[in-house]
Parts: structure tokens; sequence; C-alpha cells
């Protein structure tokens, strides 16, 4: 689910992007758009790092 809204994410951004091509000069805005790109990628490693070490701890027996 993650990984999903991650791509919905970014296909978001870039539509809206592509949308507004004619306004925006993309070779100026082309580096931040690779930095979003980036940031929402890390993000998603983030969380899904994060998801993995709580389902972990989960499934280990507790002890008394």
């Amino acid at each position: 689910m993650m990984v999903d809204e991650s791509r919905m994410l970014q296909v978001s951004i870039f539509k809206t992007l592509e949308q507004n091509l004619h306004k925006v000069d993309f070779s100026a805005l082309l580096g931040d758009v690779m930095a979003i790109a980036d940031e929402v990628d890390s993000q998603l490693a983030q969380a899904m790092t994060s998801y993995i070490s709580e389902a972990k701890a989960d499934a280990q027996p507790i002890e008394a």
C-alpha cells in the first residue's frame, strides 16, 4: 500500500508538471523535480524500513 501511495504521489506530481509545461521553464525546474522524486523515494524507503522493523518486533514472543 505504501508503494502504491508513493507511486500515486509521483504520478500526480508529474501530471501537474506536464499540464503546466507551457508556463514553466522546465530546464530550470529539472533539478528540483529530481530532488522531489528522490525525496519521495527516500520517504518510502524510511516508511518501509519502519514498517518492517515494527512487524518484526510484533512477531517476537513477549518475554516475562
